[in-house]
């Protein structure tokens, strides 16, 4: 038995995990006592976040759409059969959509295609908030702030970020909290507790020399613009890399940005999302549909083809968190069948359309998108 850290894939905190491998299984979850981030605590989703490996709608071979049924087809088949319909349409016509649950080195290799093919690229970010990144840091700024302003809901979305809130509020600190439900945990943990009918009409102009963290689509240039003292902003993202992707040159986009992306695509190929769970008619005028992903989806099962990816636990790469932290996720296991990691699907593709995406392996892949997100700091 042995114990492989690597990073819990299930928000933006980024916290330390151990996966137990036996026999080339993983068995468990042991956190990592060590990581500056959770130090030796997880919360009941990153004690979880191995299940998806054995999944019971886990994807394993790939699939293509015949006579409204689908079919087990080898990977040549598969990228063939996508290779030829995506040579019927312009580049105008043509959408990727990129997740912030991949790897930058994932997302950058769809970029680089998306690139090549001329064609549109974005990812969604769900209800995190479209604002600038972190401006303190979760491993020190929390614990010493006086006065804490959470909109949202950190303690049931993001608990560790709620356990520095809580060492916060035993230091001293101030919590208030807005949210547009009522949540005895929030009541709990607040000095004082505020239900609005939308963060939008949250007005701060009471609060002084505050560290706000944001779980919520807000804009924060509302707050900036009041000038306040010693203000900082903590925007919690809700992926573990929608950061990553957004540093990586993908726009990012709201839901209604993204459902209107998604109407505007004759042929759209989406990787590790699944927008049918929210509305299954938005794809109904998509003419051709890839979807590539670790399991069968509501948005799968509209698909043309269907391609399986390894998960975060059956590869190498990196997440970027809401810090921008750029973290390492580690192989622990061989998947169990025909999966293959995202970058290297996406490689196989651009060869079938004789696009050069400019790397040969993982390796050079990597040290690109790390020599890319260095320049940017």
């Amino acid at each position: 038995m042995k114990i492989i850290n690597t990073i819990c894939p299930n928000c933006s905190v980024g916290c330390g995990v151990g996966l137990i491998v036996k026999d080339g299984k993983v068995l468990g979850i042991y956190p990592n006592k060590r990581h500056p981030i959770n130090e030796g605590k997880n919360c009941l989703n990153g004690r979880t976040c191995h299940k998806i490996i054995n999944h019971e709608k886990r994807l394993k071979n790939p699939l293509i759409k015949k006579n409204g049924a689908f079919v087990e087809v080898s990977w040549e088949e598969a990228l063939n059969y996508i290779a030829s319909h995506l040579k019927k349409y312009n580049g105008d016509e043509i959408t990727f959509i990129a997740s912030g649950k991949c790897t930058n080195e994932d997302n950058y290799a769809l970029k680089k295609l998306a690139d090549g093919l001329k064609a549109k690229i974005g990812h969604c970010i769900c209800n995190s908030p479209k604002v600038d990144y972190a401006e303190v840091s979760i491993s020190g700024d929390i614990e010493e702030a006086k006065n804490i302003v959470i909109i949202g809901d950190v303690f049931s979305e993001h608990a560790l970020i709620g356990r520095k809130v809580i060492k916060a509020r035993d230091k001293g600190a101030r919590i208030t909290i807005f949210n547009t439900e009522e949540r005895e945990i929030l009541k709990l943990n607040a000095d004082k507790f505020i239900k609005v009918d939308s963060y939008l009409d949250i007005d701060l102009n009471d609060f002084k020399d505050d560290l706000i963290i944001i779980n919520a689509p807000i804009d924060t240039d509302k707050f900036k613009n009041n000038k306040f003292k010693n203000f900082k902003i903590l925007p919690v993202a809700k992926h573990c890399n929608t950061v990553g992707a957004t540093l990586l040159n993908i726009p990012a986009l709201n839901r209604e940005e993204y459902f209107n992306l998604l109407k505007d695509s004759e042929f759209l190929y989406i990787v590790g999302e699944n927008p049918a769970l929210v509305n299954k008619d938005i794809l109904k005028d998509v003419d051709f549909l890839v979807v590539q992903d670790v399991i069968f989806t509501e948005t799968a099962d509209l698909a043309d083809v269907v391609l399986p990816t390894r998960c975060w636990a059956e590869k190498d790469g990196t997440f970027t968190n809401f810090e921008k932290k750029i973290q390492h996720i580690k192989k622990a296991v061989d998947p169990q069948h025909k999966a293959l990691e995202d970058w290297k699907i996406i490689k196989k593709l651009a060869e079938k359309l004789n696009i050069n995406l400019g790397f040969e392996s993982f390796d050079e892949l990597h040290k690109e998108v790390m020599s890319y997100l260095k320049d940017l700091n």
